[in-house]
């Protein structure tokens, strides 16, 4: 069984305790929103393995709004393109918030396993081999965000702003701008990965976006020239979450998928 709780204005640690004495004592998984985290791309440095997770910090504090001691974070390697120099992903967030959650859980009887940021969670739902793809995500009250896998990694993201009203828009109602603006930012990024990135072109635009007439959308983005685009579908072989709805509920039943497999990047629990 699953639900969504709206916070109606608390926050996440004054509301989380009244939740947690209605749920048993068990492994927990937690997926930041991304107001929660940081996404930052990042040359990566010229340093052994060993001494990234001391050096990250201080490299990121002139564009990161946290100051280097309160930074919990983690990263991966973005693909390799001709010519360009080697980047990585830079998860950030609070490590004072982190440590405050963890222990909510911890008082509560649970035991907190891994801490996941959401917007490197949908590439889970897509092969691990595969052509460029182009997502298309949003949850209720979040930006718009677009992402582009490659054999399973993360090449682009970016989170598009002005786009609250998209999931409480009919399909009718979408086609009288917002649905304009958002295929030309869509066009953007598209032109952005081939240009700059290097990449091939998008070969699918996959849909994810919490949207009460999702099944719809994809005709709407074909009529305007973007042949490619379908919903994004469950895997086959996770059949155990077919009841569950997967546009809305997507990123817990990814961090429910993570806890069997090894996490590429996760957070360890704050200590």
């Amino acid at each position: 069984m699953s639900r969504l709780v709206p916070l109606q204005g608390a926050t996440v640690l004054t509301a989380l305790p009244a939740l947690l004495k209605e749920l048993p004592a068990s492994a927990v998984s937690i997926v930041l929103g991304p107001e929660h985290y940081q996404l930052l791309p990042l040359d990566k440095p010229n340093i052994p393995a060993a001494e990234m997770h001391q050096a990250l910090p201080w490299l990121l504090k002139d564009i990161c709004n946290l100051p280097p001691e309160d930074m919990q974070l983690d990263y991966l390697d973005m693909p390799a393109t001709a010519g360009a120099s080697a980047k990585v992903n830079v998860v950030v967030a609070s490590k004072g918030f982190l440590q405050q959650l963890c222990k909510l859980l911890v008082d509560a009887g649970h035991q907190p396993q891994q801490i996941l940021a959401e917007e490197l969670l949908s590439r889970d739902l897509l092969s691990p081999q595969g052509p460029t793809r182009l997502i298309v995500q949003q949850q209720p009250g979040h930006e718009v965000i677009l992402q582009v896998v490659r054999d399973g990694q993360l090449c682009f993201s970016r989170h598009l702003r002005g786009y609250q009203q998209l999931l409480k828009s009919s399909s009718t109602e979408l086609q009288f701008g917002l649905l304009d603006n958002l295929l030309l930012e869509v066009q953007r990024s598209m032109d952005f990965i081939e240009a700059q990135l290097k990449l091939p072109p998008v070969r699918e635009i996959l849909l994810l976006l919490a949207h009460p007439q999702l099944a719809e959308l994809p005709a709407l983005f074909q009529q305007a020239g973007f042949n490619q685009a379908k919903v994004l579908t469950l895997p086959d072989n996770w059949p155990w979450a077919r009841q569950l709805d997967l546009p809305l509920h997507w990123p817990a039943i990814v961090a429910l998928h993570r806890l069997q497999q090894p996490a590429e990047v996760a957070f360890e629990a704050a200590s």
